[in-house]
This record gives C-alpha cells, structure tokens and sequence, in this order.
C-alpha cells in the first residue's frame, strides 16, 4: 500500500475520534463549512455559471441562486457564532431549506441547458446530493443526530484503523541493497587475448 493510505487512514482514524468525543462540534463544523461552502459557490455561480448559456432564465435563475448560496453562506459562517447554542440547531434548518431551494433552481438551470452542448452530469449529482443532505438535516432530530454522530464517528474510526493496519502489515520491507559484481571487465580482457 502506498504512504497516502496511511496518511487517509490517519485522517479517518483523528475524525472518527472528533465525532465519537465531541459530537455537538462537529455539527457546529458541518455548519460551518457548509457555510463556506455556500458562500464559495454563491460566488462561483455568479462569476462563471451565470455565463455558460444567454438565456434570460437561466441567467436570472442562476443570479438568484448564487446570491441565496452567499445569504446563507454568511449566516451559516457569523449568525451562530454571535448567538446561542439554538443558532447552531436553527442554522442546520435554514441550511437544509437552503439546500433544497437551491437544487430546485439548480434543476430548473439544468432543465434550461438540455439543448446546449454544457455537461450537465456535475449540476444533477450536485442537485442530487443537496437534496440527500439537506433530508437529512430535516429527518434527523438533534439528540438522535448526536447518537448518530457518534456511530458514524465509531464506524469512520474503524475505517481509519483498518487503513492504517492494512499499511503497517502490507508495507514493504526495507532491504539493503545487494552489491552487483561486475565482471564485464575480466571477460573482455580474454577475448581480447
């Protein structure tokens, strides 16, 4: 196994252990970077995606988008932080609806782009995953999604430790190196004779 599965297996093993001991800072993680998230594509959407088709629609669907993905980047990054711990239960909200609102457009930006020549399999997963997340958010009250933190944390750790033992038990052994002989010179020395 290569050095990078052990340094994946090391990353694994440490969040695993982040989720399993403090599961309540990394919903205020996901929150976070999800608002980082949110804010990066807000602006990516309005920079570049907003210029891949002249169409009207689309153009203004996209502008809607990119500027509720920085509304609600910017909440997700500063609102928590200033309030209190309820901020951080009412963010996950205001992200899942995000989330949702956000693949709506996105779907009706993809609808838009059927007869173009644009790849549109990256905006149907990215709609497709938002989605997923963005139920779960909603499905998951908080104390259950603490448990459920918990043993995601339990099963990533596992994860990162088999990664690491697979490494330790599979890697290669160092050997010295073997010293050639060559003998090249003798035996040219008697076909010269």
């Amino acid at each position: 196994m290569k050095k990078d599965s052990l340094f994946l297996g090391v990353i694994l093993a440490a969040a695993g252990l982040f989720m399993i001991i403090w599961p309540e800072g990394c919903v205020k993680a996901v929150v976070i970077l999800l608002g980082i998230e949110a804010l990066l594509n807000g602006m990516y959407q309005l920079l570049y995606t907003r210029k891949l088709f002249p169409d009207t629609t689309f153009q203004y669907s996209v502008l809607i988008r990119g500027m509720l993905s920085i509304v609600v980047g910017l909440l997700a990054l500063f609102l928590p932080l200033r309030f209190a711990a309820v901020m951080w239960s009412v963010m996950l909200y205001v992200l899942a609806f995000y989330l949702l609102a956000g693949s709506g457009l996105l779907i009706f930006s993809i609808g838009k782009l059927r007869d173009t020549s644009v790849d549109r399999r990256q905006f149907v997963l990215e709609a497709l995953i938002s989605i997923v997340i963005a139920l779960i958010m909603i499905i998951i009250p908080i104390k259950l999604g603490t448990s459920l933190i918990r043993i995601g944390g339990t099963v990533i750790f596992l994860i990162g430790a088999v990664y690491i033992l697979f490494y330790i038990k599979n890697r290669p052994e160092v050997r010295e190196p073997i010293e050639v002989v060559d003998d090249i010179s003798g035996d040219l020395e008697k076909s010269n004779e």
